[in-house]
């Protein structure tokens, strides 16, 4: 009984075999394509259509799709973008700065005591003095006469310093007091001086604070 289940299986795929051959051959003869054979033919074929102009035969070292030569590319676009905007602009400030930076040092970097302050302004009248602490600090106790420009808004507001006069700075930090003190050099061609200590030191001097 198996086996002539076994045969009647055999004779049945063998049937079926013969049958999808038999199509495929009718369908080989009658000029029919399968549409999905077809449209991966159209497929491929428009992948080598787009590159028709290649890059067969050139060189590995001059191609446009190495990656060092794509990124060689990039960079010499930006840094030419760089020179062009910020060139012009800028190169008058870096030589200011130049110059700032090598002669601070033979000038105490710009740094004045309290009583050298007193006795320049005592020998010249053309000093002003900016406090470029936050407004807070400064309603609570200030040098007399000082102009209160916050140093975030030093650039802003450098036009309320008078002309023509040097300029003593201080702030809590004789640090920020140096930094704006190059800001005035740099950028207002101010004869500008930190005048070190700031409140603390000036009232150590003996010195009162207008309110």
């Amino acid at each position: 009984m198996i086996s002539r289940s076994l045969l009647y299986r055999s004779m049945a795929l063998a049937c079926l075999v013969f049958l999808a051959c038999s199509i495929a051959t009718s369908q080989s003869n009658s000029g029919y394509v399968d549409p999905a054979v077809t449209e991966l033919k159209n497929q491929v074929l428009q992948e080598e259509k787009k590159y028709t102009g290649s890059y067969k035969g050139e060189p590995w070292a001059t191609s446009s799709l190495n990656d060092s030569n794509i990124k060689a590319a990039a960079a010499q676009t930006i840094s030419a973008a760089q020179i062009a905007a910020g060139q012009a602009s800028s190169s008058n400030y870096m030589a200011k700065t130049d110059s700032f930076l090598k002669a601070a040092a033979g000038n105490g970097y710009y740094i004045l005591s309290v009583s050298e302050f007193i006795a320049k302004s005592a020998a010249e009248a053309n000093w002003a003095i900016v406090d470029i602490r936050p407004a807070q600090l400064y309603s609570i106790g200030h040098i007399a006469g000082a102009i209160n420009i916050p140093l975030e808004n030093l650039i802003s507001q450098m036009g309320m310093i008078p002309a023509g006069k040097k300029v003593a700075v201080y702030c809590s930090a004789d640090t920020n007091a140096a930094l704006a003190v190059q800001t005035l050099r740099v950028y207002d061609d101010r004869e500008a001086f930190v005048l070190s200590g700031g409140v603390a030191a000036w009232q150590a001097a003996g010195m009162p604070l207008a309110t």
